[in-house]
């Protein structure tokens, strides 16, 4: 079997009540050659491991955490229970009960405190690795004044692992957020927070029905909303609400008509470039984080074949071709998520991804562009694409439609 096949059958596995698998957005899946194994090595629970070129998904593993779907540059998985938007409601809810703090705790640290705190002012997760930056985000919109993750004994915990993720969000969110001049932090505690902590008078036995409320928010109309900001964050939520449409098995990934595979800007990647548009202009400043990449292409390396273009799952690689005939490939770093496709399938090492992009190049939509000799073969779209797999890789699953 093929490892195109085997990543694209195994992967399916994984799909059940807690994600959702969209394959043909997975960068291995997409490329066999591709180095990505962020999901695997971001699991919690052994669900997910990648040993000796071997993806293997153990299903019964899985305890719905939502920490691979955290990590995937592409949105080649996302978590459904709860869905992001009935996490924004839940944690939202709980931070206008808690004074403007947004508490989320991992369930272990809430089975730990039973009948310690307010179970209205603290938000759920199975781990914290579920949190994203899109979400801390969205509570600086909606005018919170801070992000507190609460830990279990992270150290004593099997799924520990997730605790790394979480970490990496907050710093990542953080840096992002002081560069957009908003003042909310986002940090990890052993503790809750003053104000949802119950006294000896108010002590309440724990809520078990809590987890309830995520299947609950399926079915309820959304909270009326009565301040610019919080319009500004459902609409950022945008189709959240609404599953996207199940994609059908196929026996390889299809280029289109433009010569290109199938691209997806990630849900997530949009909701917070969004999010940040609506808190106005960045400084003008380079960040550095794990989400955006800027693609430099050695021009005395390439020889313009332009497979950066026809792999990049997310169109921030595109050829152009100008009115004086003029060819090439321009990148747009604000739809780049580093998943390493371009670099991974160039066949002369032309192209290397810096951390390092400038902040207010992602919300003004800046491309680079990389002019470029002519391609070697000259069809036009689509028979190009597989004129040129069929050269640099003869087993190719690439295919006309």
């Amino acid at each position: 079997m093929n490892q195109f096949k085997m990543f694209f059958g195994v992967l399916e596995k994984l799909q059940s009540a807690n994600v959702h698998v969209y394959q043909d957005r997975c960068a291995v899946v997409r490329n066999r050659h591709a180095s990505c194994t962020r999901c695997a090595d971001a699991c919690t629970s052994g669900c997910i491991s990648y040993a000796d070129n071997v993806l293997t998904i153990s299903p019964e593993k899985c305890i719905g955490c939502g920490t691979c779907a955290t990590v995937c540059p592409t949105c080649a998985i996302e978590s459904e229970n709860p869905t992001d938007a009935e996490l924004f409601q839940s944690t939202v809810s709980a931070m206008r009960a808690a004074d403007g703090v947004a508490i989320i705790a991992c369930e272990r640290m809430l089975q730990a405190a039973k009948g310690l705190y307010d179970p209205d002012k603290v938000s759920s997760v199975v781990c914290l690795g579920r949190v994203d930056e899109s979400l801390i985000a969205l509570m600086a919109l909606a005018g919170g004044k801070k992000v507190v993750l609460v830990k279990g004994a992270c150290e004593q915990c099997e799924h520990c692992v997730g605790l790394d993720t979480a970490e990496l969000v907050c710093e990542t969110a953080n840096k992002l957020l002081e560069v957009w001049n908003n003042p909310l932090r986002a940090e990890i505690s052993d503790r809750f927070p003053k104000v949802a902590k119950l006294d000896a008078k108010q002590k309440k036995p724990y809520d078990e029905s809590r987890r309830a409320f995520f299947r609950g928010v399926k079915d309820d109309a959304k909270v009326a909303v009565g301040t610019i900001a919080e319009y500004a964050v459902n609409d950022a939520l945008g189709r959240d609400d609404e599953p996207e449409p199940a994609e059908k098995p196929a026996a390889r990934t299809k280029v289109n008509d433009a010569g290109v595979l199938p691209q997806h800007i990630p849900t997530r990647r949009k909701r917070l470039l969004k999010v940040l548009s609506e808190m106005g202009e960045p400084q003008d400043v380079v960040i550095e984080t794990r989400l955006w990449g800027h693609v430099v292409i050695d021009k005395t390396k390439c020889k313009s074949c332009q497979m950066c273009a026809t792999f990049c799952p997310t169109g921030a690689l595109t050829r152009f071709k100008d009115k004086d005939g003029t060819v090439g490939v321009m990148h747009y770093p604000g739809c780049c998520v580093k998943c390493r496709c371009c670099t991974d399938i160039c066949p002369n090492d032309a192209l290397t991804i810096s951390d390092k992009v400038y902040a207010r190049d992602l919300m003004h939509g800046n491309v680079e562009k990389y002019p470029m000799d002519p391609p070697e073969l000259m069809d036009d779209g689509v028979h190009q694409t597989a004129s040129i797999m069929q050269k640099m890789s003869p087993h190719s699953q690439v295919s006309i439609h």
